[in-house]
């Protein structure tokens, strides 16, 4: 929006996602908290193993969620896009960190220390449940991803992971569906395919226009679409 100042319009994407759901009094004590952080392609907020620390939210770009695996080593398992907020863990139980968060682009974020979080919660009298929920609320998103993994049929499988992915974005409220940075090799990681069938499903549902494909990005044509298709095949 022309008429909107850049803190207002990164604020408004930070409120598109889990935060839409809290108290205007606790959303307002984040909003005091937060500072702006610029991340390059590659780049980790935190590693497996880490000691605690805040949690973040994606504004600009998109930062790929990484867990260790005893058999496969370190695997992608989703990609967070604008409005998404993460990195609770820590924050509900003093361990270290169980899941690694890397930007797939540049991309920017807004950071809430732990000492900022304490604040909050002296503040804001439900402060802790407030934050708690963040748990809850990605939890669902956990779900989703396990349940996309035992779809038996790989390219039904391939559509719920795309669905997963490029509509994630709350941020396109604001600004209009924009496409996923995902190669094909990370997406056949995701959906646990072979890059070979990968690129074969995804040239056929371009095919049908459900989907657009450009180089180390995928964007959403069609969710309907795609979506009639992945549970018509279930």
């Amino acid at each position: 929006m022309k008429d909107e100042t850049r803190p207002e319009r990164i604020w408004r994407i930070a409120e598109s996602g889990w935060l839409a759901t809290r108290t205007p009094e606790f959303r307002q004590a984040l909003r005091e908290e937060v500072h702006v952080q610029r991340f390059e392609e590659g780049e980790y907020t935190h590693h497996i193993g880490d000691g605690p620390g805040g949690i973040y939210c994606v504004i600009e770009g998109s930062f790929g969620v990484y867990a260790s695996s005893d058999g496969a080593g370190v695997i992608l398992g989703h990609i967070f896009r604008p409005g998404a907020w993460f990195g609770q863990g820590p924050m509900t139980a003093d361990i270290p960190r169980y899941l690694a968060f890397k930007a797939m682009e540049p991309s920017r974020i807004l950071t809430v220390s732990l000492p900022a979080i304490d604040r909050v919660m002296r503040r804001v009298p439900d402060g802790q449940r407030q934050f708690l929920s963040l748990s809850e609320y990605n939890q669902l998103l956990m779900t989703r991803t396990i349940a996309d993994l035992l779809i038996r049929k790989a390219d039904l499988r391939l559509a719920s992971v795309l669905l997963r992915l490029l509509e994630s974005d709350t941020g396109s409220e604001i600004d209009g569906p924009t496409p996923c940075t995902v190669t094909q090799a990370e997406l056949s990681e995701m959906a646990n395919v072979s890059r070979h069938t990968a690129n074969a499903v995804l040239k056929r549902f371009a095919n049908e226009g459900w989907v657009q494909l450009g180089y180390g990005c995928i964007g959403l044509r069609d969710a309907e679409a795609l979506r009639s298709f992945a549970l018509a095949g279930q």
